[in-house]
């Protein structure tokens, strides 16, 4: 195993659980730092009408605008500008302090904003991994197929959906047009980028960022309307693929054979389909239709065989892979004794 993969899939997870809540804290400092802001104003009045001391105007400022009671000055020798300047204060002061506690409170117990505060901290320093971008069922399909496939990715997505859907620590919720937003992903240290908007202009946008922060960072566009290919491959898409057309190619080849099992992007081919049969008569490779292209032989106990001659046999029991027009399985199947 590399030292990029001991230092994404070991070493991070270890170290973003003592990092995430110094992440968290820099979140609310700024209320915080209101919060601070709110209580010094309420022991000022003191200090300066009551003469108390720093900490005990604290202490009478907190008491009052809580209304715990613990401590009331004597109204009767109060002045009536004291009286004005504290009842400005506590009105203020009151709201306040229950809109900025409820929200540090909320913050800190929301499990998203630890997952988030843990993604940003991951994607920053991850290298080599898949940045996903984007909205939609896409985004979560994408993410079950690298789980899989044990690659390292980071997502970063507007959608709280999305994020629910994904549930762990490497989801970034965020606008993916913001600059900040694609360097905590760790876009500059990223093997590639797949990027899948609800919508085609926001998803050529955020390509062309990907590009002017990362030119060599292979990405791939997926786009909603067909026509749009061109135009991405002109903003800097490594490959675009059509999301409506490929849908659409799959759904019409099902419709002349159930056995497809998989398509040819639409830049590299516009018929090629990619078939998977079962063998239930024994054949050589020779024997197959022309226009039939064999990829793979998948063998009874699921082992992949792509080494194969004119004259290999196909035993029954086993599967092929082949590419082609689809209009062709048919006559494939007869072959194959299907």
């Amino acid at each position: 195993m590399d030292r990029t993969r001991i230092w994404n899939r070991y070493l991070i997870p270890l170290i973003e659980n003592f990092v995430a809540p110094y992440s968290v804290l820099r979140k609310i400092l700024p209320q915080i730092l209101l919060l601070g802001l709110a209580v010094y104003i309420n022991a000022w009045v003191f200090m300066v009408y009551q003469h108390l001391d720093f900490i005990s105007a604290i202490y009478a400022g907190v008491n009052v605008v809580t209304t715990v009671g613990l401590y009331a000055p004597n109204i009767s020798q109060m002045t009536d500008t004291e009286k004005i300047v504290l009842i400005i204060t506590i009105i203020f002061a009151v709201g306040l302090y229950t809109s900025i506690i409820q929200s540090i409170v909320s913050t800190v117990i929301n499990r998203s904003t630890w997952q988030d505060a843990k993604a940003r901290w991951r994607g920053s320093h991850m290298k080599g991994h898949t940045v996903i971008v984007g909205e939609g069922e896409i985004i979560a399909s994408a993410v079950r197929r690298l789980e899989r496939l044990g690659v390292d990715y980071i997502v970063l997505t507007p959608s709280k959906d999305i994020a629910n859907k994904i549930r762990n620590d490497r989801v970034i919720i965020g606008d993916p047009k913001d600059d900040k937003n694609l360097l905590s992903a760790g876009i500059l240290e990223a093997k590639n980028a797949i990027v899948s908007m609800q919508n085609d202009m926001d998803t050529l946008l955020i390509t062309l960022k990907i590009q002017k922060i990362n030119p060599p960072l292979q990405v791939i566009s997926v786009v909603k309307d067909s026509n749009m290919v061109d135009v991405f491959k002109t903003a800097g898409a490594d490959l675009v693929i059509p999301n409506d057309d490929i849908v659409g190619r799959i759904t019409a080849a099902a419709a002349i054979s159930n056995n497809v099992a998989g398509v040819i992007f639409h830049d590299r081919s516009e018929n090629l389909i990619i078939g998977l049969f079962e063998i239930k008569k024994e054949i050589k490779i020779r024997d197959l239709p022309s226009g039939i292209l064999p990829l793979a032989i998948i063998e009874e106990d699921g082992k992949l065989n792509p080494y194969f001659e004119k004259d290999t046999l196909l035993k029954k029991g086993e599967k092929l892979v082949v590419l082609g027009d689809p209009n062709l399985f048919k006559k494939v199947k007869e072959v194959l004794g299907e």
